[in-house]
């Protein structure tokens, strides 16, 4: 054990779109709104129907405000944040990731920006990606790592045990 967190490892590379929305669904940013999203939907559905002397009255414009406010909550907006995290991260760009006994430090440019193991709440895997979340200075981190960014036999794989040793498991 003490070798694995002695262990660095150092890549360089950038991250695709679709790699950023994989590793943003193994972190689990497409679930977090799902229940708020349903109860705002029932809620503004309720609304669209009051007791009568016949029964039940359906207001059809605020049923049509529910599915189009459950949609939207559902289905755009999740993408939406994915985007803009993908955007303002700059996944895009070339960058530096190392990985150390301390945690994770990304340089792009003149820039860097560290999470340390203790910051990291959560480690996924999947097969194209190690995927880290945390915390650092008030601020949700998504660190994605490709694993085709790799190159040296076992590297990934030993990067794995030392995350799964660190950060814990997400699944």
């Amino acid at each position: 054990m003490s070798d694995m967190c002695e262990t660095s490892f150092s890549v360089t590379g950038d991250v695709s779109r679709d790699e950023y929305t994989e590793a943003a669904r193994a972190a689990g940013m497409f679930r977090r709104g799902r229940v708020p999203a349903v109860l705002g939907t029932v809620f503004l559905a309720a609304t669209g129907i009051s007791p009568s002397p016949d029964g039940l009255s359906v207001d059809p414009v605020a049923l049509g405000i529910a599915v189009v406010y459950g949609l939207v909550a559902l289905l755009v907006l999740p993408r939406l944040v994915v985007a803009s995290g993908f955007r303002s991260g700059r996944a895009g760009e070339q960058k530096r990731a190392v990985v150390d006994e301390e945690g994770i430090t990304a340089f792009r440019g003149g820039q860097s920006q560290r999470i340390t193991w203790d910051e990291v709440r959560w480690y996924h895997e999947t097969p194209r990606l190690h995927v880290f979340t945390g915390r650092s200075r008030r601020r949700t981190c998504l660190v994605v790592l490709p694993k085709r960014l790799f190159t040296a036999p076992g590297e990934s794989d030993r990067l794995a045990a030392l995350a799964h040793a660190r950060a814990g498991d997400g699944s």
